[in-house]
């Protein structure tokens, strides 16, 4: 059999990684070999495995309902089982050996592990999901979306993994986005435009804002202190990165969610006053699902420590919101979110890393977020 590491290095899922990374994955691959017509995966099951293809061939078969149609043959160095493994779905397509088939396989403990071991991995795997969608453009629309919808918080995750920042971050900032719009859509100023529809894109959107972070080295990204204005630079690069990779989904499926998700990563760090990057733009001319995500990354922000700060408490949190009202957020916007900021502050902690300093309470008994 070929050198392990030298099929991985040709594999499309693991090229580019360092010589450290692709050791790393080669710990966790084994070798499997399948006779003629056997079927290595089945459509409808469970993604628990990932194969690359060492020699022969095999096809890919989908169930039409009359019989199984052939939709693509893969041979030596292709892939196939990724997509089912990162978003956690089923498999959508049965392959079978055409001939005797060695194969590369990494199944999810293999994975995850590497996920929570080398942020290279988790870098390369979220450009190639990436890269994917980009290119799904010969799919349906609805087809299109629903690979969307199933491997965009895995994607996010997989982005996170190369950040301090942790996966709880995600999901508190999606959570805040969905109640701070619920609780704005009951003002006439936002009422025509949140509507149920703008919600659950926001819902599916909001954990993408900063998937641009791909992009940035990890010399900058993991930095363990604050940037130097030239390493600032270089990570507000992140938003037009960011905008850039769905920016080619766009041009593939037009659709709202794509549009908003572009429109997230693009604009999710422009301030009120003009102040923002990357466009400076100012007030409504700011997206509103942009503004809603800038006030729940910097809350959220506020709150985490990281490695350059301690967290604020709730109190100076909402203080320091209320005096960026009118600043770097929309007022009505920071005006309805301190009027409820007791449900904010549930949500923080019911999606804790660590637990708070015991100084830290609510500022008022929380509503259930509905």
């Amino acid at each position: 059999m070929p050198d392990v590491r030298e099929i991985l290095t040709r594999s499309e899922l693991f090229k580019g990684l360092n010589d450290n990374s692709i050791d790393r994955v080669a710990r966790q691959v084994s070798t499997l070999v399948f006779d003629k017509d056997r079927i290595i995966c089945r459509e409808g099951d469970a993604g628990e495995s990932l194969y690359i293809i060492v020699s022969g061939s095999v096809a890919v078969l989908k169930d039409m309902g009359w019989g199984q149609h052939e939709l693509r043959r893969l041979g030596a160095d292709e892939a196939f089982g990724e997509m089912s493994l990162i978003s956690l779905e089923r498999r959508s397509a049965t392959v079978k050996s055409l001939e005797r088939t060695e194969v590369l396989t990494l199944d999810r403990a293999g994975f995850s592990s590497l996920l929570d071991q080398d942020p290279h991995f988790g870098q390369r795997i979220a450009k190639v999901v990436t890269d994917r969608l980009s290119a799904l453009g010969d799919r349906s629309s609805s087809e299109l979306l629903s690979a969307y919808r199933a491997l965009m918080f895995a994607l996010a995750d997989l982005t996170d993994s190369r950040d301090p920042e942790t996966g709880a971050h995600l999901l508190r900032t999606r959570s805040y986005c969905v109640l701070l719009a619920e609780r704005l859509a009951k003002r006439a100023r936002y009422s025509s435009s949140i509507t149920h529809s703008f919600i659950e894109e926001l819902y599916n959107a909001a954990p993408l804002h900063d998937i641009g972070k791909v992009a940035i080295p990890d010399a900058i990204l993991l930095k363990p202190g604050r940037l130097s204005p030239e390493e600032f630079e270089v990570m507000k690069r992140h938003t037009t990165a960011g905008a850039g990779a769905f920016g080619k989904v766009v041009d593939q499926c037009d659709t709202d969610l794509f549009r908003m998700t572009y429109r997230i990563c693009l604009h999710h760090h422009e301030k009120w006053d003009g102040s923002g990057y990357p466009s400076g733009l100012a007030g409504d001319d700011i997206p509103l699902e942009a503004r809603i995500m800038a006030m729940a990354d910097v809350y959220d922000a506020l709150l985490s420590k990281r490695v350059y700060k301690e967290p604020m408490s709730f109190e100076d949190t909402t203080a320091e919101l209320r005096r960026s009202a009118g600043v770097f957020f929309d007022p009505e916007m920071a005006e309805v979110m301190l009027a409820d900021i007791g449900s904010f502050e549930a949500i923080f902690r019911q999606f804790l890393d660590v637990p708070m300093p015991a100084t830290q309470t609510l500022s008022r008994r929380p509503e259930r977020p509905d």
